[in-house]
């Protein structure tokens, strides 16, 4: 079965095979491995959170397929036209399909459109390729007409669905894909790979710690230095805000029911949870970052977690925001007291 980025880290080099990929080596040998035997299979879900590098790995597997000149089996060369043009997302046998600005999510007519793209023959390579991303936001209608797809493939198909988790995508439409789960990368292949970009040692490190895990934030973050000063800031905020009593937590929570940075807020608390439950599972029992060190333990973080979650989701549903936030800083875990010395590295 078969189905540009220039730069390619030392840090996603496996067994030879380079797909510019930061992290996530055993997803690319498993790949790589299937193309070169002929095994690969003609869906897959990749799912994982926000930047972690699901679209690069989805259209790194696109170059895989479609390569005109593999340097070997499973391999692309980066250089040939269908590389360069699958990079840009414009080569002919490549169809990509997301969520358009004035939609929720994908569309019936969407799926339509790609079904009948991928029952011709391909025009220049020896495949087309599909790529869904954020599939997890797709219509039921979308969905429901995607499923014929994955019941019946055509020959010479490789759909590639993008998704936050397996669990968000219908089970009928999961069951039928080989889903890779991305896991967050570490940070010192992250600072790796951005210091291999040009970046200062500082600010590589800096944007690194800061992503939780997830390559593509940090690239971000380099890219706008004013997303990493207000990221930086809030994960500073939340120390300060888990050290609150309840009657503060309710004062800020009324002063930030109208921020129109609301969700960014929440989801750099979520950062700074993520990298404390690391830290505290890593050290056993301490957060490690500078603003959380000492603050929570790997259950307090767990709690935080999960209470972000719950905020975020009732926000996207449309929930009250104020209700939303105080409930938010009920659920909390109240922080331990830190040592001056911790104070004075997070300050």
């Amino acid at each position: 079965m078969v189905g540009k980025d220039n730069m390619r880290p030392a840090s996603a080099r496996i067994g030879g095979v380079d797909w510019g990929v930061v992290g996530h080596r055993w997803a690319v040998e498993l790949l790589a491995r299937q193309l070169a035997r002929g095994t690969n299979h003609h869906a897959y879900l990749i799912t994982g959170p926000d930047g972690v590098g699901r679209q690069r790995l989805a259209l790194a597997l696109a170059r895989a397929v479609l390569c005109e000149r593999p340097p070997r089996p499973g391999d692309s060369c980066g250089e040939c036209r269908a590389c360069e043009q699958v990079g840009r997302r414009v080569y002919p046998d490549l169809h990509v399909v997301e969520r358009a600005d004035d939609r929720q999510g994908i569309t019936i007519e969407q799926i339509r459109d790609l079904q009948r793209q991928l029952s011709l023959a391909p025009l220049a390579g020896r495949a087309r390729v599909g790529i869904l991303l954020e599939m997890e936001k797709a219509s039921e209608g979308a969905a429901n007409a995607l499923l014929k797809t994955l019941e019946e493939p055509a020959e010479r198909v490789v759909l590639i669905l993008t998704a936050s988790e397996a669990e968000a995508v219908p089970p009928t439409i999961a069951s039928r894909c080989e889903v890779l789960a991305l896991r967050p990368v570490a940070d010192e292949e992250i600072e790796q790979h951005l210091m291999a970009r040009g970046a200062e040692a500082k600010a590589a490190r800096q944007a690194a710690r800061l992503a939780a895990g997830r390559p593509e934030l940090a690239l971000r973050f380099l890219d706008e230095p004013a997303l990493l000063a207000r990221r930086e800031a809030y994960r500073v905020e939340l120390a300060d805000v888990l050290g609150m009593n309840l009657a503060g937590r309710f004062v800020q929570a009324d002063a930030w029911k109208d921020d129109d940075d609301l969700e960014e807020r929440l989801l750099a608390w979520m950062e700074g949870g993520r990298a404390a439950l690391r830290g505290s599972l890593a050290d056993g029992g301490a957060a490690r970052s500078a603003e959380m060190s000492g603050v929570l333990d790997a259950d307090a973080a767990r709690r935080l977690l999960l209470a972000i979650v719950r905020t975020l989701e009732g926000l996207r549903q449309n929930a009250n925001v104020r209700l939303a936030l105080e409930t938010l800083m009920l659920d909390l875990p109240q922080a331990r007291a830190r040592p001056p010395e911790a104070r004075r590295a997070a300050g």
